[in-house]
Formats: C-alpha cells, structure tokens, sequence
C-alpha cells in the first residue's frame, strides 16, 4: 500500500476547493450543482517526469474513463491558476486559484484527460520544460508542495475550456511525450 504525505498547506487548498462545491451563492441551488471539472493553467512547468501511462479514473460524468496518468519526481510551475467549474441552474460559477510566485511540488502526480502546451524546452533542473501548459485534471497528488501567495475568487459565469480527449487521442499525446522525452535526452547528451 503506497502512503501518499500531503502537507499541511496542499490540505487547505484541497479542503477550500472541495468546499466551494457545497457553497450556497446567489447563482446556485445546493441541490443540484454539478462539477464539470478542473482545468490546471500554467505559464511554465519544469521538472523530470519519471513516468507516463494509461490509466483509467473517475469523472463527474462516468466511471473508468480512460486518463493519462503523468508522474514527477519534482516540479516547479509559474503561473500557475487552477480554475473549478460547477455547473447550476443559472449558469456556470467559476472558482480560479491562483499563485503570484513559483508553485513547487514533489512526487506530484497527474491523472488528466486533456493536456495542451505551446513550447517545450530542456530547463536547468529536470528533463523538461513546458510553457502554456493547460491540463483537465481529474485527480491531483503530491507527497510535497509549496503553494505561495494563493488567491482565490469565485465569478458567475466562465467557459468550458477543455473536453476531455477519446483513448486513441491520450495514446498519441503519451507517445508524443515519450518521444519528447527521448529527443531532449539525446541532445542533452551531445
């Protein structure tokens, strides 16, 4: 059995965006909010990933759905906004998380069903660098994280960014990143 050691501060963050799940606003009734889902923003993400693979999970809409499964040993993210969408009756409410400095985590692992980024680069520390990073994320872990300066604020309204991609669709994006991965490590080596 694997023991996953969340610090104090991971907690208060979960704990908040959980809770904003069973907030009564204006624009919500408490009977029938449904959690669309969590979209991860970021202007930069570094660090090694020591592991790709399919896998499945839970969503708000269905059991087992296919996720890729993206592990760190260590990252760093810049920019980093996580945004919570509840759809209720009159509408979507947003809630976004956001950090005005460097975000770092350990042993961070990422069940998502959509990832999207600009630009890779090889960073000074670890073996990739991604920029514009935006992920469906579905279930976040990490046995250690610093989360400074977080702001959080709730709005009526908001957009569906990402829809989740079919199984064939997260293969491709996997081996992409393999590849990716292979390519940096080459010239890194040269």
């Amino acid at each position: 059995m694997r023991r996953i050691h969340i610090t104090y501060k991971l907690l208060i963050i979960l704990f908040l965006t959980v809770s904003t799940l069973f907030m009564v606003t204006k624009d919500s009734n408490a009977e029938t909010p449904q959690l669309i889902g969590f979209i991860i923003d970021a202007e930069q993400m570094e660090g090694s990933i020591t592991g790709l693979a399919m896998t499945t999970g839970e969503t708000p809409y269905a059991k087992d759905v296919p996720m890729l499964e993206m592990k760190f040993d260590s990252a760093a993210v810049l920019g980093l906004t996580i945004k919570k969408l509840v759809q209720s009756p009159k509408g979507l409410i947003t809630t976004n998380i956001t950090s005005k400095d460097t975000v770092l985590f350990k042993n961070l692992t990422l069940k998502v069903t959509n990832a999207q980024f600009e630009q890779y680069y090889l960073p000074e520390k670890g073996n990739i660098g991604l920029k514009k990073v935006k992920l469906l994320a579905h279930d976040v872990s990490a046995v250690d994280s610093n989360l400074p300066l977080f702001h959080m604020d709730f709005q009526s309204g908001g957009e569906i960014e990402l829809q989740p991609k079919s199984e064939q669709e997260l293969i491709q994006l996997k081996d992409s990143l393999e590849q990716l991965l292979s390519s940096i490590q080459k010239s890194d080596a040269e």
